[in-house]
């Protein structure tokens, strides 16, 4: 298939090159909206779309054609792998001679200010480290109407949110190519959720940056395969509800898997304190000694008594 380039309106000097990449599924609701945002994106020629449809069965496929034809956008339809083995491989199809790639969900609505705001943030670290950009996004109704935010995070990103926690939502992750050779390298079935293993990643063995900007109008529709409480309350109960199921073990195996590709690269201290995570998990003692002094956290202090609390019961343990 073609190489693809979207030429937009040349706002801002630069020369790097973006690949976005989409993974579709069942999307004919909103998915145009979502595509039209791109081509409104400010400030750069060498954009290219790379667009996956995992198997959908509605008129998902039919758009896509559209804008094949229309804007040269790369199209890869394939059967239904799942989120996260979609993700891949648009990883594996991606185009390498680009320096940066960004993550779309296919209901969104991208802000034009997108990737001048996510490479003024980049564009100050070495390239050669692996790089992640993220940022809030303004939480709409499915009609665009704003509800919110999605979550801040105060007590800031790095590894040891990242171990228990992702704050990095996925539809306004931009990265180098230095982070997509990695996630290349190193895929695993144990992969939680993709945007939160990129997370781990990048603040295990490179640099997160995070920005309070919007840079997208993430829709609510209810049926998102993701979705935001905005009620703190509600909020809260709901993830310590998601966490008492069975998901903190899923978490400890993710990093596990993180663990097993990366803990000759990552810095002693997160090592240090990951083995601890694993190491101290064999008695309820050792557990109460782990929470007593761990530098794992999550974003609220609330949320972080309660990671303490489940894990001192052993919902954390393989």
């Amino acid at each position: 298939m073609e190489n693809t380039r979207i030429i937009t309106k040349k706002c801002m000097e630069t020369d790097r090159k973006i690949q976005i990449l989409l993974s579709t599924y069942n999307g004919e609701k909103y998915l145009r909206e979502q595509l039209d945002s791109y081509l409104k994106l400010e400030g750069f020629e060498n954009i290219k779309v790379l667009i996956r449809d995992d198997g959908s069965t509605d008129s998902t496929p039919d758009i896509l054609d559209e804008y094949h034809q229309n804007c040269g956008f790369e199209i890869v339809k394939g059967q239904n792998l799942g989120v996260n083995r979609s993700m891949f491989e648009l990883f594996r199809l991606s185009d390498k001679t680009c320096d940066y790639f960004a993550l779309s969900d296919q209901d969104d609505v991208w802000l034009p200010c997108k990737f001048k705001i996510a490479l003024d943030k980049l564009e100050q670290y070495d390239s050669n480290l692996p790089l992640l950009f993220a940022s809030c996004s303004q939480v709409v109704t499915k009609d665009l109407k704003p509800l919110g935010s999605t979550l801040i995070p105060k007590k800031g990103v790095g590894f040891f949110n990242a171990m228990v926690q992702n704050v990095t939502p996925g539809h306004t992750q931009v990265f180098n190519l230095a982070l997509m050779q990695q996630l290349i390298e190193n895929y695993t079935k144990n992969i939680l959720v993709m945007d939160w293993w990129i997370y781990l990643v990048a603040s295990g063995i490179g640099k997160v940056v995070f920005t309070n900007q919007f840079t997208v109008l993430h829709r609510q529709h209810g049926d998102n395969a993701v979705g935001y409480e905005l009620n703190k309350r509600k909020n809260f109960l709901h993830r310590i509800k998601r966490i008492r199921s069975d998901q903190a073990n899923a978490i400890s195996i993710q990093l596990q898997a993180f663990f097993n590709c990366y803990q000759s690269k990552i810095k002693q201290e997160n090592k240090e304190e990951v083995d601890r995570y694993f190491i101290y998990q064999k008695s309820f003692i050792s557990r109460f000694f782990y929470v007593l002094k761990c530098r794992t956290y999550r974003q609220t202090g609330l949320e972080t008594i309660a990671f303490k609390v489940l894990y001192l019961f052993g919902k954390y343990n393989l």
